[in-house]
């Protein structure tokens, strides 16, 4: 009953002073930082930054790039992206290596040693989420997946439509 009581207050509270989605934003902002300074401070140790973690997972997601698109991915400017490879190849976690069409055209990959060191930082962030996963009821478990599955297809919808991130 007292249990029932609390939801009650709060969705009241909630409804009264503001909507239920400023005050999901108001928790995820927190959330967000707090969980990228933990895993930052994680790469850090590792000699890894959080850029360089960037670079690498963009090459295991969409395979070897040109410097262009590596720049456009990252919203730099292609004199940046090309440091941050030359420094991410310096550590032999990526490569340059030559266009199969056209020897001109430089392209980035990952190499075997930047998708082990991927695995082993994903699996830490994995695990880390994992406790505080387990730490939930099946239900909100449940709900959670739900919810997270709708945000990501609604993020889906908008990217699609070429919405502008303002």
């Amino acid at each position: 009953m007292l249990q029932w009581l609390i939801i009650v207050r709060v969705t009241r509270t909630i409804s009264e002073s503001r909507t239920v989605g400023a005050e999901l934003l108001d928790e995820l902002g927190p959330f967000i930082t707090g969980e990228r300074a933990a895993f930052a401070q994680h790469c850090h140790v590792r000699a890894i930054s959080m850029a360089h973690l960037y670079l690498i997972s963009l090459l295991e997601q969409y395979g070897p790039l040109t410097m262009g698109r590596v720049a456009e991915l990252l919203g730099s400017g292609l004199p940046t992206a090309t440091g941050l490879v030359t420094r991410v190849e310096e550590r032999g976690l990526v490569e340059r290596i030559h266009d199969t069409d056209d020897r001109r055209l430089v392209r980035v990959r990952l190499t075997d040693a930047g998708l082990a060191e991927l695995r082993e930082l994903q699996a830490v962030r994995r695990q880390r989420l994992g406790a505080a996963i387990q730490q939930l009821t099946g239900a909100e478990q449940v709900a959670l997946l739900a919810s997270i599955r709708s945000l990501r297809s609604a993020l889906s919808h908008l990217n699609a439509q070429g919405e502008p991130i303002s």
